[in-house]
């Protein structure tokens, strides 16, 4: 069964009568084809018996298989009113990646028509294929590669710009592939930031060192946080007590298991060795053909874990103005628990240096 038939199943089970899809990341996901379309409408129509078909700019090039019709759009065209004949008297699933104007417009041109979030394409996305799960792990391997020589560049009297600079390359070098999102190199104070942005701060001894980096394989991305200190640890209870959190997580994954239980998990670690108010976000995070996907791991989302999903466990310590520790892992979910994708250590975090 392909992706356009088990959504269209799962289509049929929530009784809805049409789903539109316009983020280019489900696009590409269901046809195999990604578009920059820009400001200009774009939308995948599925319906629950029939083929589906896609509204796209002339302007756009395009290439679709017989599996897909291909409606094309000029920009004097009327594209809404194009849409609402087909979705009018429905119910209708809209990606949360439309754009509000182009919504409100079709909720005025439509009458009798029912609207829901398109919370279906999340959770197919979110149960990685086999192909999908080998590309995952390639992707994380590829950033453990990394990952082994970055330990090499953490030199003092380097800046985070620097560092950042040279990890730039190693992924080119080593991978053949760009960073999947923009390299946080953090040091000292600047690790007490969990999206910090690189800058010239200097490093030097005892500094805490965040790395958090990732890097695509064939369009599916990885996700790695390692903490690093040069010479010498001076928080080393911390360290440990990050490192115990991200444990605790991998060990409570398993189908069945809720998001929000693997949260507690971890934060309870943090919580009991008294730093519960500095562990300041979620633990993690889908991932796939994009970093940040359905369902996140935290302590408001109850939704079942299943087979088959792949997320971040990353558990932090932050101290504003001092120092913070990360550490964080991918995970696929497995029959009975989780795979690691992540291989690289997490136990030789002080980095002797001359």
């Amino acid at each position: 069964m392909n992706r356009i038939e088990q959504l269209q199943m799962r289509m049929r089970k929530e009784k809805i009568d049409i789903c539109l899809i316009s983020d280019s990341k489900a696009i590409d996901y269901f046809i195999n084809q990604r578009f920059h379309s820009g400001e200009r409408l774009i939308a995948l129509i599925v319906e629950k018996n029939c083929k589906p078909c896609l509204y796209l700019n002339k302007l756009i090039p395009c290439n679709l298989n017989e599996y897909f019709d291909l409606v094309r759009i000029s920009d004097t065209d009327n594209a809404i009113c194009m849409l609402a004949e087909k979705c009018n008297g429905k119910h209708v699933a809209i990606d949360k990646m439309w754009p509000s104007h182009f919504l409100l417009e079709l909720m005025q041109e439509t009458s009798h028509t029912s609207f829901t979030t398109a919370t279906l394409v999340d959770s197919l996305r979110s149960i990685k294929s086999e192909e999908e799960k080998e590309k995952m792990r390639i992707a994380s391997s590829n950033n453990d590669k990394v990952m082994a020589k970055v330990r090499e560049l953490i030199q003092l009297g380097k800046s985070e710009k620097q560092l950042e600079s040279e990890i730039r390359l190693l992924f080119k070098e080593i991978a053949d592939s760009d960073p999947s999102f923009e390299t946080i190199v953090a040091y000292q104070e600047n690790c007490a930031d969990p999206h910090a942005v690189p800058s010239d701060k200097i490093l030097e001894e005892g500094m805490s060192v965040i790395v958090d980096m990732g890097c695509v394989y064939e369009g599916y991305c990885s996700d790695m946080t390692r903490t690093f200190f040069v010479n010498k640890n001076p928080i080393q209870e911390i360290y440990d007590t990050v490192l115990q959190a991200n444990l605790a997580g991998i060990a409570a994954i398993k189908p069945g298991a809720k998001f929000s239980d693997v949260d507690r998990a971890a934060r309870k670690v943090i919580e009991d060795a008294g730093y519960g108010e500095y562990f300041i976000h979620r633990l993690g995070h889908g991932i796939g053909l994009e970093v940040h996907e359905p369902f996140d791991v935290s302590a408001v989302n109850n939704t079942l874990i299943e087979e088959g999903m792949c997320f971040s466990i990353e558990p932090g310590i932050y101290i504003e103005g001092k120092y913070g520790v990360r550490i964080e892992d991918l995970v696929l979910v497995t029959k009975d628990g989780c795979e690691v994708l992540n291989h690289d250590s997490k136990t030789d975090e002080v980095l002797i240096r001359k």
